[in-house]
């Protein structure tokens, strides 16, 4: 039995009963690309949220205790347990968002080129969905890829009309960008127009906010290095040195340990925290 199958049993109805208030987080299953409906995704919350709880309410006043008394141990434990078990379930009510917003983020980077290459292809005339079958192909264009297989699977295997799939995935993709390219797309073939020049001038459009971009993360990147090296860099040289004048007077033991602190710990972990932040706002796909 799986995971779902399992929180479908013991918490199916209750999801059920509760679904109401979590209608927000449905569209958003969807545009993450996460194959569950919101009774199956609900389901799963409650059960790992519970599950969550019954352990942490075993485990944590037998730990308290080794520090209290056994009243304020019970009481401390029952607490965090709930605190934690309600950070639990709101991860998961949280997720589906934030995968959406991350996903968006990778199409907005992959789309100018995967654009690109369409305007390429149709120009050739070619029927629509080879145009998606053919981008759905390259592992390169990842999510809009996946986007493409979608709307393929639609045609091929549920009998859609390339029109209905696309407007199926201009609905429940993620990316306002991609969405707003293909009901554009959905128009067009609708009208009997030009697809080529249409594609041509919406890969124009997305590389030029491309290049806006670029030229916007590499002012960023400058201001980011200056902060590195004059904050962090600087200071934490200025800091080993001032606290090593300053041990020469009143002993150094005490010293070296904040000293190596700061070089072997809290050096590193800023350094990854600035990797980490400059990674997030690159507009070029790793």
């Amino acid at each position: 039995m799986t995971l779902t199958s399992i929180s479908l049993k013991y918490f199916g109805g209750t999801s059920r009963w509760i679904r109401k208030y979590f209608v927000d987080i449905k569209d958003d299953l969807q545009k993450a690309s996460l194959n569950y409906t919101l009774d199956e995704y609900l389901s799963v919350a409650l059960f790992v949220t519970t599950i969550t709880f019954v352990a942490e309410t075993l485990t944590l006043p037998f730990l308290f205790a080794l520090l209290f008394p056994p009243g304020i141990a019970i009481l401390a434990g029952a607490t965090l347990s709930v605190a934690l078990s309600g950070i639990v379930f709101f991860l998961f009510y949280s997720y589906p968002t934030t995968k959406a917003k991350v996903r968006d983020n990778r199409i907005k980077k992959i789309l100018p080129f995967a654009v690109s290459y369409l305007a390429t292809m149709a120009s050739s005339k070619v029927e629509p969905v080879y145009l998606f079958k053919t981008i759905g192909g390259f592992k390169e264009y990842a999510e809009v890829a996946e986007e493409a297989n979608m709307i393929v699977r639609d045609v091929e295997v549920f009998g859609m009309t390339i029109s209905t799939a696309i407007k199926n995935q201009a609905r429940r993709t993620s990316s306002k960008d991609f969405s707003e390219l293909l009901w554009g797309m959905n128009t067009i073939i609708i009208s009997g127009g030009d697809l080529t020049s249409y594609l041509k001038q919406k890969a124009e459009a997305y590389m030029n906010d491309y290049r806006r971009r670029i030229r916007k993360y590499s002012q960023d990147l400058s201001l980011f290095v200056e902060i590195y090296l004059t904050l962090i860099i600087t200071g934490s040289i200025f800091f080993v040195v001032l606290s090593s004048i300053i041990s020469t007077v009143g002993g150094g033991l005490s010293t070296i340990g904040v000293q190596s602190f700061v070089v072997f710990i809290l050096l590193p972990i800023l350094s990854i925290g600035f990797i980490v932040v400059i990674k997030g706002i690159s507009p070029i796909e790793a």
